[in-house]
């Protein structure tokens, strides 16, 4: 049983998803909250908080309990976030969450060490916005996974999933039955892999490229062509490249299905095929003087898969 958890939810449904919570008497059978706010404003609780204060101010919160550790908030931003005690696992949780129309979580961690950094844990990746820092896990649902430079990058040997209806996933980071000092250890490979950092795999909106994106488009393929010699083409470089494909950067009359990195040296090409593998990128070089594609559906060796 998982017991108290903590979830930041992003949603362009936010009084539906607060609601659906609310429901599911996670705070007890109609609960009424000890205490109900607009931004800072205290207002009368009641059991339909939600329809009267919903889209008043820039958050609205119930809290449930004396010291404020059990509560449901919307922000006017699009996302809610909710403590509660849940009655199950992982595999139970994903459930749960396959039925709420929320595009991508984050999970509070579940140690008070790593709050107050009793384990030196600082500056803890995020999906930013309302989110929490990585802590446990973190989960994508529907389109919320677009926001991954690509669906492969869940196939890595650092996390564990957990997959359920409506295509959701459940991406836990470290065992549960850890102390605080050895789950961060084990967690955060994983913590980097998912958050915003240099060999981060999540597309942060708007996103901030780190370079340009130069190169020759094929306008027959879709595809924008970049040629390497003599380099190591960086995590932060293919993510770019994932951007730019997602956010189709060349604009409307040059559509990009997809960024092929040509490699004149075989050597360069096999070094970067694992890694361009988990970003969905094209890796391609020269072979016998014909310019040959070395990625295809299986994984190659190498890419902790």
């Amino acid at each position: 049983m998982l017991g108290r958890i903590a979830v930041a939810l992003e949603t362009d449904e936010v009084t539906a998803v607060a609601r659906a919570l609310y429901e599911h008497q996670l705070w007890g059978p109609q609960a009424v909250p000890r205490k109900v706010s607009v931004d800072v404003r205290s207002v009368p609780p009641s059991t339909d908080w939600i329809d009267r204060h919903a889209g008043e101010g820039r958050s609205v919160g119930a809290f449930f309990d004396a010291d404020a550790r059990y509560y449901l908030i919307m922000h006017s931003g699009e996302h809610v976030n909710a403590a509660f005690d849940f009655d199950g696992g992982p595999a139970e949780l994903v459930e749960f969450l396959s039925k709420l129309p929320f595009r991508v979580a984050s999970f509070e961690t579940r140690y008070d060490e790593w709050r107050t950094h009793g384990v030196s844990y600082r500056g803890a990746p995020s999906f930013g916005g309302h989110h929490f820092r990585h802590g446990w896990a973190c989960a994508f649902r529907g389109s919320g996974h677009r926001r991954l430079v690509s669906r492969r990058w869940l196939q890595q040997d650092c996390w564990k999933l957990y997959r359920g209806p409506n295509d959701t996933t459940l991406v836990q980071f470290h065992d549960l039955d850890l102390d605080a000092a050895a789950a961060l250890e084990q967690a955060k490979p994983a913590h980097r892999r998912m958050g915003i950092s240099d060999e981060g795999g999540f597309l942060q909106e708007p996103y901030v490229y780190r370079g340009d994106m130069n190169g020759f488009y094929d306008e027959q393929r879709r595809v924008l062509e970049i040629v390497v010699l003599g380099r190591t083409v960086a995590p932060v470089e293919m993510r770019d490249a994932c951007a730019a494909r997602q956010n189709q950067i060349l604009g409307p009359d040059r559509p990009i299905d997809n960024v092929a990195f040509v490699f004149l040296d075989p050597a360069e090409a096999r070094v970067h095929l694992p890694r361009l593998w988990l970003y969905g990128l094209e890796c391609w070089t020269i072979l016998d003087e014909v310019k040959t594609r070395l990625d295809g559906d299986e994984p190659p060796a190498g890419t902790g898969v």
